[in-house]
Order: C-alpha cells, then structure tokens, then sequence
C-alpha cells in the first residue's frame, strides 16, 4: 500500500466475527478499528442500499473527528434456485432475531430434494466508506464467490452460512477451510482488497 494511504479504518459494526475477519485481511500498514452504532434498520432492498445505511449511521455516531474514514458491509448469500433468497435477508432469513443454525436450517429445508445443478449460490459482499461526521460517500466496493450449497453441514468454522458453502474448485465448505484461505478467496476478501486499492488511488490523486 502507497505511505499515503489511510493508516486507520474504521469499520460500523457490532458483530465481533466481522471486525476479526477484517483485522487479518488488512495489511500490516492498515489498521482496522471498530466503531459500533446503535442500531439501524437495514430498510434497504440491496446489498449497497444496506451497506451505505450502516456506514452512515456509524459516520454520524462516530465519536471522534470528522473526516475519518468509516466503512460498512452489507453481505448474503443468494441462492438462483431459490428466485435470490435469502439475499439482503440472510442475517435474519428465518426472522428477526435468528441465529445463524436456524437461518441455515430454513436454507436446507427449502432445498431439500434439489439436484445438484439447483444447488449452485454465490456469496455476494458490498462495502461503502464515507466519511465520519457529513456520511459523504467516499467509496464502495463489491465481491463474489461461486460455489454450491452442501446437503449438510461442514464444519463449524466461520460463520453465517459458511458450513453450508462450498466454494468452486473446493471439495470442503468454508466451514472446513483454514481461515487463512477462505480469507484470500472470500467475497468479502475481493470486495476489501478493492476498497484499500480504491481509497489508496485517491489519496494518490489528491496528493
């Protein structure tokens, strides 16, 4: 990364497993802080739409001054199969406060019986940054992987619907996968990578 790229991002949320994951994909010049908010209703109906309402809400909240980058995601799994399902529902896809065993419980009953050319999904991730106090956009970010829904789980690894996601080219889900490597394939690897290269770009062309 360019010396003048930010040294601190500020991530707007809650969720420990994402503010890990972030930290290890980081590079060692970045530095990743998490700045949570009170909750905000994710009215949206696409993954940006979601995304840009957390970042901003976090933005507005951030104690600190203004003009820091704060960044948010807003990720799924989306499943053809299913018309799109769960999509910007997945976090809640069996209801509001459901957990991550019985969002995937609903996934496989609603799978149940389909072939393995039905089975296909893809993860999708977009990140929004703006800036802390005015919630101006600054940038956003998106990535994808491919793969299929398993007929079980595998593994207890990561989170969400990880057990169930095997990725293409993989024969174990991200459930099994090391950290290490879901973390150089992941859509939320791809979509962060394309985040830091972007705010890096920006910084070079405002020098």
């Amino acid at each position: 990364m360019a010396e003048s790229s930010p040294k601190v991002l500020y991530l707007g949320t809650g969720n420990p497993h994402k503010v890990s994951e972030f930290e290890r994909l980081a590079p060692a010049s970045l530095s990743i802080h998490p700045s949570p908010a009170p909750p905000v209703p994710e009215t949206g109906a696409t993954f940006f739409s979601n995304a840009f309402i957390k970042a901003r809400n976090a933005a507005q909240a951030f104690p600190g001054p203004a003009g820091q980058i704060v960044f948010a995601d807003d990720s799924g799994l989306i499943v053809p199969a299913l018309g799109g399902e769960p999509g910007v529902l997945s976090a809640r896809y069996a209801g509001e406060n459901a957990t991550d065993l019985e969002n995937r419980e609903k996934l496989q009953r609603k799978m149940k019986g389909l072939p393995p050319e039905e089975r296909g999904a893809f993860f999708a991730c977009v990140l929004v940054a703006v800036q802390s106090g005015s919630g101006r956009l600054v940038a956003a970010t998106a990535g994808y992987v491919f793969g299929k829904i398993a007929r079980g789980p595998m593994g207890d690894g990561g989170f969400g619907y990880d057990p169930l996601f095997i990725p293409d080219g993989y024969h174990v889900s991200f459930g099994l996968m090391a950290p290490e490597e879901k973390n150089r394939i992941s859509h939320r690897a791809i979509a962060f990578r394309r985040l830091v290269s972007l705010l890096a770009l920006q910084e070079e062309g405002g020098r």
